[in-house]
């Protein structure tokens, strides 16, 4: 006897409904895979040296703010238009968020390849890289980057947390105290650091795009918000692994930031280990740096479908010279403003939740399908 084959679609409406929402589900994945890069960028550039061993209470203190900006996205998306519901200085500030998220990721990425190839130019390194990701973009269609990611996540996923199981054993449970390490001060100084770390989390709600792309997030709660706690409790799982290795002071050594960013892995003698380590972050680096800046550029021409490689490679290379440039004084400063991301995305978001346009006063194109 023929088994019968049973399926949910049952027209064309219905399977294109199926295709948006996983698109919508590869969007914000995307997107919590940025959130999580920002989050394992902060450890090394504020966590460790200012908050050191209770900084994963610090990341946990983000999920409120995490939440009210989902909150606020979603009911300005909701009562907005679909693909111009952000006006002009909203977008280019969203923009400028992006560039400067890009910034930290291509800062860090090359502070990564100067400590694994330390005999190789850095500018050349940059600049190839540059050209590398400007290429691999042009000609691309529009939802390739969120199907890479949906495939290099788990990638990341087995990359990195081999590293971090192999360093278990080397752990000291002692290493926790003091509980507090400096005190309430430095982890709320630490959370708001790590509100602007999380604070891009809810721009895909409020990125111009289609109504079908835009209805699933939505309609089902979950597809933008479980991504970004995901990412968040990923970042405090690498800041306990983190202080499972290390005493409270040797966290605030001096050593460059290559070595910080891989700080965890280094205090384990397991090649292997470390070698699985540096390219899952270098694949997790190469991906959240691809789209904050096909982001950023969306929202400088949002009449275009996609950014040429020409507006990429220009944005990227404007990020070029700070990243190239390892001074002391540039990463400090990168580090210093980084703490007003979290401020200035929740007074834009404030401000576009309460001047909202009803639905129906705007119009735009409507998509086709995936």
């Amino acid at each position: 006897m023929i088994g019968k084959t049973e399926t949910k679609v049952h027209s064309v409406q219905e399977m294109k409904a199926q295709r948006w929402q996983a698109l919508a589900q590869d969007r914000c994945a995307l997107c919590g895979l940025a959130v999580y890069t920002q989050i394992f960028i902060g450890l090394a550039l504020y966590i460790y040296n200012h908050v050191s061993t209770p900084g994963y209470l610090s990341i946990l203190l983000t999920v409120p703010f995490a939440l009210l900006l989902l909150f606020l996205a979603r009911k300005t998306a909701r009562s907005s238009g679909t693909e111009k519901h952000l006006s002009k200085p909203a977008s280019f500030l969203f923009a400028l968020l992006h560039l400067f998220n890009a910034q930290l990721i291509f800062t860090c990425l090359c502070a990564i390849l100067t400590n694994i190839m330390p005999d190789h130019s850095l500018w050349a390194m940059a600049l190839l890289t540059a050209l590398a990701l400007a290429w691999a973009n042009t000609g691309r269609r529009e939802d390739a980057l969120a199907r890479l990611g949906h495939f290099l996540k788990w990638l990341i996923l087995i990359l990195l947390g081999y590293g971090l199981v192999t360093s278990l054993p080397y752990g000291n449970a002692s290493y926790f105290f003091p509980i507090l390490g400096f005190g309430w001060e430095s982890i709320g100084k630490g959370a708001l650091w790590m509100c602007g770390a999380v604070s891009c989390c809810a721009l895909p709600l409020l990125t111009p795009q289609n109504s079908q792309a835009l209805s699933p997030m939505l309609t089902k709660k979950s597809t933008a918000v479980k991504p970004v706690l995901l990412s968040i409790l990923a970042g405090c799982g690498t800041m306990l692994v983190s202080v499972l290795l290390m005493p409270v002071r040797t966290m605030a050594r001096s050593e460059t930031l290559g070595w910080q960013l891989m700080l965890a892995i280094n205090m384990t003698p397991s090649i292997p280990a470390w070698s699985m380590e540096a390219l899952g972050v270098l694949l997790l680096f190469f991906l959240a740096l691809n789209y904050h800046v096909t982001q950023a550029a969306a929202l400088l021409l949002p009449d275009q479908k996609e950014p040429s490689g020409f507006m990429l490679l220009l944005l990227l290379l404007i990020l070029v010279p700070c990243a190239a440039c390892p001074l002391p004084e540039i990463t400090e400063t990168l580090t210093q403003i980084a703490m007003f991301r979290g401020p200035v995305t929740l007074a834009v978001t404030l401000i576009l939740f309460f001047f909202r346009v009803p639905r129906g006063k705007k119009t735009g194109k409507e998509g086709t399908g995936p």
